[in-house]
């Protein structure tokens, strides 16, 4: 488990544990998605993508802890979460 920040983004300086992490990020800043966000003009290769993005513009966060109450706006941020409870 490596628990430094090595990988940073080199678009916008956002850091990651995880080498995946950082590839997955990094497709963010790719222009050649058909889907784009209206409101920071990042494109997306399908439609859930976008979904789930937007949620961080409208603040959403849909799943709950039931342990602590704690909400995520992403079902995987939430599991991770739970894990602190068992």
């Amino acid at each position: 488990y490596v628990r430094e920040w090595s990988h940073p983004c080199t678009e916008c300086g956002k850091r990651f544990r995880l080498k995946i992490n950082l590839i997955i990020h990094q497709r963010s800043h790719a222009k050649d998605g058909p889907y784009e966000c209206a409101a920071c003009e990042i494109s997306f290769a399908d439609q859930r993508q976008l979904d789930l993005h937007q949620r961080t513009h409208a603040h959403e966060r849909p799943h709950c802890c039931a342990a602590c109450g704690k909400r995520f706006a992403r079902r995987t941020h939430l599991e991770r979460h739970e894990k602190i409870h068992e």
